[in-house]
Formats: structure tokens, sequence, C-alpha cells
């Protein structure tokens, strides 16, 4: 499995599947998932199904922001509240280790007792939700609804996915995400170029500024951007103005 995360040091897949048909994931999770025709039919039809014994296994030592991935290739808000049971009780069981998961449905996170081991995530493209229903990008919660559950889940460790990136309302944006308080914003776009509503560079870049003035303690990390593309040229121009 491809690692969409440099501070990912493993990933595993002990939860796969999802039922939220994002169009930008059949040219990402679910071809590499086409690899395991031979290993595992549900694994290649994309069903939400389990793999926990992959769980019975020693995990690496984390170090800095580098984190274990479970669940690496699925929603675990489509996942049994036994299977997650486990997921989480493999976390508590290595509190010496940093693990991360992530859900576009947020609120698989409340109500749960969510380890300090773990950094919880969840992926807001935009904040245009007219825009995310316009070009049918998921079925998952929209994304305003996304960031206003991710704000009640009470947890010291969140973590913000923009990628892919799309079109978004500079001044909305940055006030949500600066009211979530992550520790960390990954920020890319589109690796499979399914032709999304996306930004320019330009305005990407602005957005990068403007969160790294109002949230100076959150880690701003770049993942996939067009070739040639260097962040700290655009910084530059910016500020000069």
């Amino acid at each position: 499995m491809g690692n969409m995360y440099g501070d990912s040091i493993l990933q595993v897949n002990a939860i796969v599947g999802c039922e939220f048909h994002c169009r930008y994931c059949s040219s990402s999770f679910q071809r590499q998932m086409k690899r395991q025709k031979q290993n595992c039919i549900k694994c290649y039809n994309y069903e939400v199904h389990e793999h926990l014994d992959r769980l019975d296994r020693s995990f690496p030592k984390t170090e800095g922001d580098e984190f274990i991935w479970l669940c690496s290739s699925s929603d675990i808000s489509f996942a049994k509240d036994e299977w997650n049971y486990i997921v989480f009780k493999t976390i508590r069981e290595h509190p010496d280790r940093t693990f991360f998961l992530q859900s576009k449905n947020p609120s698989i996170f409340l109500g749960r007792d969510l380890p300090n081991n773990l950094i919880i995530g969840t992926t807001l493209e935009t904040n245009l939700d007219n825009l995310y229903l316009q070009h049918n990008i998921s079925k998952a919660p929209l994304p305003n609804l996304r960031a206003s559950l991710f704000k009640l889940v009470d947890h010291p460790r969140k973590s913000i996915t923009i990628e892919p990136i799309l079109k978004f309302e500079l001044k909305g944006f940055v006030r949500i995400l600066k009211r979530l308080a992550p520790e960390r914003i990954y920020i890319g776009y589109d690796t499979k170029k399914t032709s999304l509503p996306e930004p320019s560079l330009f305005e990407t870049n602005v957005l990068i500024h403007k969160l790294r003035e109002e949230l100076p303690h959150c880690k701003i990390k770049k993942k996939y951007f067009p070739e040639n593309y260097k962040i700290e040229k655009w910084t530059e121009a910016i500020q000069k103005e």
C-alpha cells in the first residue's frame, strides 16, 4: 500500500473498505486494492471487512512526528463496533507508540475515550459545500458538517488533510481550520488528475501563508504539488506585497 503521509512509518490494513465512493478514490486506494485479487476477493472489491489478525504483530518505535497508520485503506466509520474496539484496544496496549486514525465521518470519534498516543484526522478538501455537491465529489458528510463534528471531539491531538485540495473561500476556510486547532495540516493536490475543481497554485500558497500566520504552532506539511512549485518562493512574493 502506498504511503499518503511521509510521517507514516507503517501502514496496517486491519480494516479495509469504504462506502463513501469519493471520485478520487477509485484511481488511488481502490486501484491499489485491485492487486489483492489473488489474496482476498473482498479487498479486490473494496468491500468493508476486517483483517484484524494483522494487528497481532510488533510495532516499530515512533519518534517526533512519526506515526503508525492503522486501517489505512478504509474509513473506520463503516467498521463494526467490535472491530473498532480491537483497533482502539491495540493502540492502548502500545502507549509508547504514536498511532493515526482518520475518517470522513468524525462522529465515529465522539463519545470515545481516545488514547493520548492517538492522532485523529479528517479530510477537509474545501469549505464550499455547494462546490462539493455540484461536482459529486463524495457521499461523505459535507465538509462543513465534517468540520463541526470534528470540533465536538474532545481530543488534544488532531490532524487535518486538505488533499485533494479543491477551490475554497479563503477567510472562511482559515477560520474553520483555526477553530479546529490541529497539531498538523497536510495539504496537496490530486495525484491522479481526476479533473477536480482545483485552486491555482497561488491561491493554495496564500492559504498556506495565512495558516502559518493564524496557527503558528501547527505544522503545515506539503504533500503532492505540481512539479517546479516552490512554497518558499511564493511565500516570499506574498510577504513583499
